[in-house]
């Protein structure tokens, strides 16, 4: 058997353990509960999140001289989400790339390390601030410091690697030769060491690691705000770390978008707090409806569209 193709789905099958472990009639119960008003204007956080991270997004394209306009992102971005979404690992969001291209007539191997810049960024704001909250939590859960550290240090070594063209190339090469990367190969008609081109130094990333920053004071706020819709009444900075703790969690790519992982994660922080297993439940799969699922489709329909802008598959060949 081979283990490496059911790993993507353990988060699935710990998401229908949590379910089947507690009382699934209250947490429909929870959400018959929740005021329809309040709950139609959740989905308006959504925009203001992409928004800002369209910002830190533009930023890194410019400093690459990629030149799109700022409503194709975000447009793009949606497109990222639902490739993301129908992956393991959410791997998938690296195919926007192919429409990067499209759009700005930049080479494929550019555009591709411009979405590995902007998603790498985003991975090691996300991992420091887990780590903040697993300081806090050092008492209680250890072992979620260890994961954040680990996490942060691992994404941030592998990163600095890649910014060395001599010794990362031949990986690079071997990467887009895996199965993951295999729809972008077909495509692929630059050289590799266009990758490299234009890369942004560590000063040029300042700016777009304090935005990134942002992005994430924004997405936990929305979140503390949705939170209290399922009576979730948590002090805010200490949500806010639960929050960043759950996220790194679920960035383990062993589910869709974290599902599961995600949700075992809040249903034990939450605890500390007396939280019911089901209104933490209730929440993560608002959370999972708003910020993904939503995205996800609207990303369908954009990609449908996007789709035929795209040129035909070249046949499948080593680079």
């Amino acid at each position: 058997m081979d283990w490496k193709k059911l790993l993507p789905i353990a988060g699935i099958i710990l998401f229908i353990y949590v379910l089947w472990r507690f009382n699934v009639g209250k947490i429909i119960s929870v959400f018959s509960t929740i005021d329809p008003f309040y709950a139609a204007v959740s989905f308006l956080s959504l925009p203001l999140f992409v928004l800002v991270i369209n910002l830190e997004w533009q930023i890194l394209l410019k400093k690459q001289k990629i030149h799109v306009s700022f409503w194709y992102t975000f447009k793009n971005y949606f497109i990222g989400y639902f490739y993301g979404f129908i992956t393991p690992g959410g791997f998938g969001n690296y195919l926007r790339a192919l429409y990067l291209r499209e759009e700005s007539n930049t080479p494929l191997p550019k555009c591709i390390s411009n979405i590995v810049t902007l998603n790498t960024i985003d991975l090691i704001a996300l991992f420091i601030i887990s780590s903040i909250g697993g300081l806090f939590l050092l008492g209680r859960y250890p072992y979620l410091l260890l994961i954040s550290l680990a996490s942060l240090i691992v994404v941030t070594a592998i990163f600095i690697f890649f910014l060395r063209q001599k010794k990362s190339k031949q990986l690079f090469q071997k990467l887009l030769n895996t199965q993951i990367f295999q729809t972008i190969q077909r495509f692929m008609d630059d050289p590799i060491e266009t990758f490299y081109e234009d890369l942004p130094g560590f000063k040029d990333l300042v700016l777009p690691f304090l935005i990134s920053f942002l992005s994430y004071v924004v997405f936990f706020t929305e979140l503390y705000f949705i939170a209290q819709l399922f009576g979730i009444s948590v002090p805010y900075s200490t949500l806010f770390f639960m929050f960043a703790i759950s996220a790194t969690v679920a960035a383990i790519p062993i589910s869709v978008h974290g599902v599961g992982t995600r949700d075992a994660t809040l249903v034990a922080l939450l605890s500390i707090y007396d939280i019911s297993p089901e209104n933490s439940i209730s929440f993560t799969l608002f959370w999972f409806t708003v910020f993904w699922v939503t995205p996800s489709i609207i990303g369908a329909f954009i990609t449908l569209v996007e789709n035929k802008k795209l040129p035909p598959r070249k046949k499948k060949q080593s680079v």
